[in-house]
């Protein structure tokens, strides 16, 4: 998989976006891994965990409406589209990566709820009973 580049606050990344399921599960994976251009071995990964459907594919492969929990406005979210790598990029730097250190696994799911969006739906649904009996 080709590598893509964006600058965020005039420093060059790289980056990939893979997405993988788990046979014979309905369990999915989005991956975003992020490096600072020419610092391979240290990268920002941002793991989101949600449920894959035999037809729809991974939810969060081509974009997925989120509903922004302050304002109930649906947006568009594509991680395909740098604004959503530059927020990655963002976070990241915000608690600590600074791309020649190792970062701590991020959930994305907790990510996409920390920007103030509605993950609910996007749960792997064996995991949202638990989940929504933990918030009750």
């Amino acid at each position: 998989m080709t590598l893509r580049k964006i600058t965020v606050e005039d420093t060059v990344y790289l980056y990939k976006c893979v997405v993988g399921f788990a046979i014979n599960t309905e369990i999915a994976t989005f991956e975003i891994t992020i490096f600072l251009n020419g610092y391979k071995q240290t990268p920002l990964k941002i793991s989101f965990i949600t449920w894959e459907d035999l037809y729809a594919g991974n939810p969060l492969k081509t974009g997925v409406k989120l509903t922004k929990l302050s304002t109930k406005q649906e947006e568009l979210v594509n991680f395909n589209k740098p604004k959503y790598i530059r927020e990655c990029i963002l976070d990241g730097l915000k608690t600590g990566w600074k791309g020649k250190n190792k970062a701590a696994f991020i959930d994305g799911l907790e990510f996409l709820k920390a920007l103030g969006y509605d993950v609910v739906f996007y749960i792997p649904k064996r995991d949202l009973l638990w989940h929504i009996e933990k918030n009750i």
